[in-house]
């Protein structure tokens, strides 16, 4: 009896699972890694990186996220708001920079821009892409709106 009641749990905790990820996914905005803005109808994502570097270089990764939605908003992310994509030049995630904190909320007016610089350095030359993602909600009365927006990406080179 024990064994159905946790099938039973199972099989219902899966198709919810299952309809969140269809909610997400149809909410998700295309990605362009064509232009260094990315905007959708109520942000925009922007990354600015050197064009060149060498080995065992440390620079900066400044990237920033806007609010275009034309009021104050509250939104709900990680902390920090982005996490960052390395590839090398076979287009292979190398490296990818993860949050530390999920479920911060946190207000922003119109117009807040929420700025985040990360410091890195590459081991071996080469020539690179970085990209930054930012996946938060917006509550909006009952229901929340989820955005995954990504960044353009960027290419840098590192020589010896």
């Amino acid at each position: 009896m024990n064994k159905l009641i946790i099938l039973l749990l199972m099989t219902l905790v899966s198709c919810q699972a299952s309809e969140s990820k269809d909610i997400i996914s149809s909410k998700t905005r295309p990605t362009p890694s064509v232009s260094e803005n990315v905007n959708s109808e109520r942000f925009t994502a922007q990354i600015s990186i050197p064009k060149q570097v060498e080995t065992n270089q440390e620079f900066v990764i400044s990237v920033e996220l806007k609010n275009e939605a034309g009021g104050d908003l509250q939104i709900t992310t990680g902390n920090p708001v982005f996490y960052y994509v390395v590839r090398d030049n076979a287009d292979k995630a190398i490296n990818t920079i993860a949050r530390d904190d999920i479920g911060v909320v946190r207000p922003m007016p119109e117009g807040d821009v929420i700025l985040e610089k990360l410091h890195y350095r590459f081991k071996q030359p080469g020539t690179y892409e970085i990209s930054a993602m930012a996946e938060f909600s917006v509550q909006s009365g009952e229901e929340s709106e989820v955005y995954k927006i990504e960044t353009a990406r960027k290419s840098i080179q590192v020589s010896d």
